[in-house]
């Protein structure tokens, strides 16, 4: 007689099978959802760069003391020297001086001064949004500057910047005065300009006859700054631009240099 051995037979319980579906059930959608997951990060589109629009703004002559000849002529250099030191800052469109002049001498008046609110008007002629209203006084060891950045619009709070010293010191806190607005606008700052050569005292003939070419504190003589014109379009392209009008002085209406 033949004797075959079986191997005894188990059978699992109900319950037991049901756990054994639903945990292959599981193992499953948590393989779908990483497959699926590691599908929609690589079809997601990289975030687009937000263009940075620059902030346009204009320069005003600088309040000075009415009766204070010595100072006269600083009124129209400091916005020159202020204009050169910006020129590289991407965050700032400074607009041109020749543009904003007529309008700027229509707010001011006789009285040849600005006040925010004025400031504030040539501002919103030129379709800007900021405005640098700057003022300078004569101290016991040299001169004191205010810079003002004044928004168009009465909703911003205007900036401040302060600086006491010797002429061609405070002459070269503008670039200070850039970086702190900036930052105060969250904006990116720019690199210091190498040019060591101009100071408040260096433009003040520059600064006389651009007095001339618009009559801020004398009387008006346009069209006549050919010299200083010539002298700066050799020198400085850029800045020549920025002052005289193309409309007075052809050699200024070519392609600008990149």
């Amino acid at each position: 007689m033949l004797n075959y051995s079986r191997k005894p037979y188990s059978r699992r319980s109900p319950a037991s099978a049901r756990r054994s579906v639903l945990t292959t059930a599981l193992v499953l959608t948590l393989v779908l959802l990483s497959q699926s997951g590691c599908f929609f990060l690589k079809k997601k589109a990289k975030p687009e760069a937000v263009a940075v629009v620059p902030v346009r703004m204009i320069i005003l002559p600088f309040n000075v003391p009415s009766g204070d000849k010595d100072l006269r002529w600083l009124s129209m250099a400091a916005p020159i020297l202020m204009a050169k030191t910006g020129e590289n800052a991407k965050g700032l469109e400074i607009i041109p001086i020749w543009q904003t002049m007529p309008t700027a001498i229509n707010v001011a008046g006789s009285s040849r001064t600005f006040t925010e609110e004025s400031a504030a008007t040539v501002a919103n002629w030129m379709t800007a949004k900021w405005v640098v209203l700057g003022e300078l006084n004569a101290t016991k060891n040299g001169i004191s500057m205010t810079v003002d950045f004044v928004p168009a619009r009465v909703s911003l709070v205007p900036f401040r910047f302060l600086r006491t010293g010797k002429l061609d010191v405070v002459g070269e806190g503008f670039y200070e005065a850039y970086i702190q607005f900036l930052r105060y606008l969250v904006s990116r700052p720019f690199v210091q300009p190498q040019d060591k050569g101009m100071t408040m005292t260096s433009v003040k003939d520059l600064a006389e006859a651009l007095d001339r070419e618009y009559g801020w504190s004398v009387e008006a003589d346009p069209g006549k700054a050919q010299q200083a014109v010539s002298s700066l379009l050799s020198s400085d392209e850029k800045l020549a631009r920025m002052l005289f009008s193309p409309t007075l002085y052809p050699s200024l209406a070519g392609n600008e240099k990149k």
